[in-house]
């Protein structure tokens, strides 16, 4: 078995962390200069923002198993 579908998963939810990460940093000093309007497009952006980690959880694990089904990860290599 290989390691490089759970390494591209793990990469990809990585990806997602330092988005969070960098995003929050930039809404924060938007917060703190006090030149925004907080509401409901805020929390909109967070709910999308959910939205997409949730169907990367989801389907991106599906992916992850889906590949070790191919017939380059079975026992033997590859079957004709």
């Amino acid at each position: 078995m290989s390691f490089i579908p759970v390494f591209e998963y793990l990469l990809g939810i990585g990806v997602f962390g330092f988005t969070y990460w960098l995003l929050n940093g930039i809404l924060d000093t938007i917060v703190d200069t006090g030149i925004h309007e907080s509401g409901t497009i805020f929390d909109l952006l967070f709910y999308v923002w959910v939205g997409v980690l949730l169907v990367y959880l989801i389907f991106g694990g599906w992916w992850m198993i889906r590949r070790y089904d191919e017939s380059q990860y079975r026992q033997g290599g590859k079957q004709l």
